[in-house]
Order: C-alpha cells, then sequence, then structure tokens
C-alpha cells in the first residue's frame, strides 16, 4: 500500500498551473492520509475531504477546459476518467461519513489513488502533452 505520495519533475504535464494543482493534490491527499493514520478528530479528517473535493473540482474544469482550448482529441474519454476519480472520492465521502473503520479508508484510499496517479497523471494526462507539444502552433 502506498502511504505517501510525493511529486517528481517526471510527473509534468508542461503546464504550469495543472503541474501546480498536481502538486497540490498530492499534499492535500498526503494530509488526508496523515490524518487518518494519526487518529485525527473527525472534524479534522472532515475538514480535509471537503478541501479536497472543492480542489478536485477545481483542478479537474481546469484541465478538461485546458484540454478543450488545445483540441485534445481524447477530451471526451479523459472526461469520463475524471468522473470515476470523482465517483470514487464520493465514495470515500461516504464511508467516511458512515463511520467506515479508518485503517479501511487509509488502505482504500491510498490504493486507488497510488494506481490513479500512476495510470492517470503517468500515462492519460502525458497523452494529452504530448499531443499539445506537438501540436503547439
Amino acid at each position: 500500500m502506498i502511504s505517501s505520495f510525493e511529486w517528481t519533475p517526471d510527473m509534468s504535464v508542461g503546464d504550469e498551473t495543472i503541474d501546480k494543482q498536481h502538486q497540490r493534490l498530492l499534499k492535500e491527499i498526503d494530509v488526508l492520509l496523515s490524518d487518518l493514520m494519526s487518529n485525527a478528530n473527525d472534524a479534522t479528517v472532515a475538514e480535509a475531504v471537503g478541501f479536497l473535493s472543492r480542489y478536485i473540482s477545481e483542478h479537474l474544469s481546469y484541465e478538461e477546459e485546458y484540454m478543450e482550448k488545445h483540441e485534445y482529441p481524447g477530451v471526451d474519454f479523459h472526461k469520463l476518467l475524471h468522473r470515476d476519480f470523482v465517483d470514487h472520492y464520493e465514495l470515500f465521502q461516504k464511508e467516511f461519513t458512515d463511520k467506515v473503520p479508518k485503517s479501511q479508508l487509509i488502505s482504500e484510499i491510498a490504493e486507488y489513488i497510488g494506481k490513479w496517479w500512476l495510470q492517470h497523471i503517468l500515462i492519460e494526462d502525458k497523452k494529452y502533452a504530448t499531443f499539445i507539444k506537438e501540436n503547439r502552433q
């Protein structure tokens, strides 16, 4: 299980705003996992969950607009991947609200985010980054 996430330069998609958003998301996911692992009170965890929910929405919207602006042909598929991420995140929120054991939440979040990061950021996001770089006028 991955319990810590760290930004590396090879994760860059070539857009400073998106790269900074990705860095912030990694940091905030680490905060959430740390809060869960340290048995922080529910209000502290709820605050981190709420922040992440808003931030994820803002990031995904920005990224989708960025792809549309650059006429990336895979934008519709990419939006489906984003929707799947949001669905999983909402499930984590519900499980937290339903008082699922924190150890289970930690494991689920870390596993899903780890796979997401490897599959989505390092593969899917790189596809639009490459397309935009190759087609920039």
